[in-house]
């Protein structure tokens, strides 16, 4: 407090700051402490909800491996209406796809992979689901949507599958050209094994199909 004269100047400067900025001072102390508390409580919060979906997602497998697919299915169903904003909520609905191709009930195969593409913020994951759904597409005869829900696959890592039914959707359509090449070039992006062996069918049978 320099530039004062006494220490009782400096002690009625005191009380005069004092008097005009302790209650912001306070104030702003106070919001301090709530944003801190605030946000200890909502990590909490977090984390206890990604517990409690985790372990509900568990309880799904397991239906599924005691083959209690009704279960599997309710209890599914539940995780999305309460969990649907966690990770283990999109893992549920790419599964409970998966049990309803396995049932043929394609209907609800594309409602569960329509509902990860639209909620899911991972880039990764709405692949998933695209490539999925367009499988199950193919396998209603929706040749043209299937195709578009390839080629929205947009991940590198996804190349190889997303050209692969390019050239099924192609091939549905009777566009021969197109499925050779989609073939030619998922041919070419393979590293052998049993999906060269596959390819290199689907390859010749396009090829055959555009020279008839």
């Amino acid at each position: 407090m320099e530039g004062y004269s006494s220490e009782q100047e400096q002690i009625e400067a005191i009380k005069s700051w004092w008097r005009q900025n302790g209650k912001a001072v306070i104030l702003g102390i106070g919001a301090g402490a709530t944003v801190i508390v605030g946000g200890r409580w909502w990590m909490g919060q977090q984390e206890t909800r990604a517990e409690l979906a985790s372990a509900m997602y568990e309880q799904v497998l397991t239906d599924i491996r005691l083959n209690e697919s009704e279960s599997a299915a309710d209890r599914g169903a539940r995780m999305l209406d309460e969990y649907g904003a966690t990770s283990y909520a999109m893992f549920t609905a790419l599964t409970l796809a998966k049990l309803a191709v396995e049932q043929g009930d394609l209907t609800m195969a594309r409602t569960r992979l329509q509902w990860v593409i639209d909620h899911s913020e991972d880039a990764a994951l709405k692949d998933v689901a695209r490539l999925r759904l367009a499988r199950v597409l193919l396998g209603e005869g929706d040749h043209a949507a299937a195709l578009a829900q390839a080629e929205a696959v947009a991940g590198a890592d996804f190349a190889l599958p997303k050209l692969e039914l390019k050239g099924d959707a192609y091939l549905a359509l009777g566009r021969m050209s197109e499925a050779h090449s989609a073939y030619s070039a998922a041919l070419a992006a393979s590293e052998g094994g049993l999906s060269r062996a596959r390819l290199e069918m689907k390859l010749d049978a396009a090829s055959q199909e555009g020279s008839s």
